[in-house]
């Protein structure tokens, strides 16, 4: 009996050996691709010398966002609402839905640019300090650190140019437009 018990039990620890392999190796491949998803997420921060209420109308009215932001914009301004945003130059219409919507004080958005394979999320949160506001922007939900960078980099632009036509009545988007001046290279000249 005790001979019929130990050679099952190694029937079954061998049995078990090309299972285990097999899980190390899903595992190993769930690393990449995995069941467990990993998001990442970036907050921006500018400061601008408005209050809140005139910020935020910036944020959430279509003629306003328009100035600073899309070159076209659409947006339901109430909770669950609806936007469309358009950029000249670009193909597709960036459409979603408000998730949050505190007056003066949070912006809530989904954020799906088109042909796109996922959705992240959007996030502007108001604070006066000192006769200024702080606005920072969270954006979340992606799946990789590129389009993450890539968002990062448009942001910055983006919220720099809400400072300016807040602050100074001065769009920015033209210059952000023109490519950069290409590097010339000269050779140096023979001299004989």
């Amino acid at each position: 009996m005790k001979a019929r018990l130990t050679i099952l039990l190694a029937l079954v620890l061998l049995g078990s050996v090309p299972a285990l392999a097999q899980r190390a190796r899903r595992a190993a491949k769930a690393e990449d691709t995995g069941p467990v998803s990993v998001t990442r997420s970036a907050t921006l921060r500018v400061t601008i010398a408005s209050d809140t209420i005139g910020i935020f109308d910036y944020l959430s009215d279509a003629r306003k966002l328009a100035m600073w932001f899309p070159d076209q914009a659409v947006i339901e301004p109430q909770l669950g609402g609806r936007y469309h945003f358009r950029w000249s130059g670009k193909e597709g219409v960036w459409s979603g839905v408000v998730t949050e919507f505190i007056r003066g004080n949070t912006l809530g958005l989904t954020w799906k640019p088109p042909n796109e394979p996922y959705e992240t999320n959007l996030r502007f949160k108001l604070s006066p300090q000192a006769g200024e506001t702080i606005v920072e922007l969270t954006h979340s939900g992606f799946t990789s650190s590129e389009s993450m960078e890539m968002a990062v980099k448009a942001w910055r632009l983006y919220l720099e140019n809400l400072k300016s036509v807040i602050e100074d009545d001065t769009d920015l988007r033209e210059e952000m437009r023109r490519p950069a001046p290409r590097a010339t290279r000269t050779r140096p000249r023979k001299t004989e």
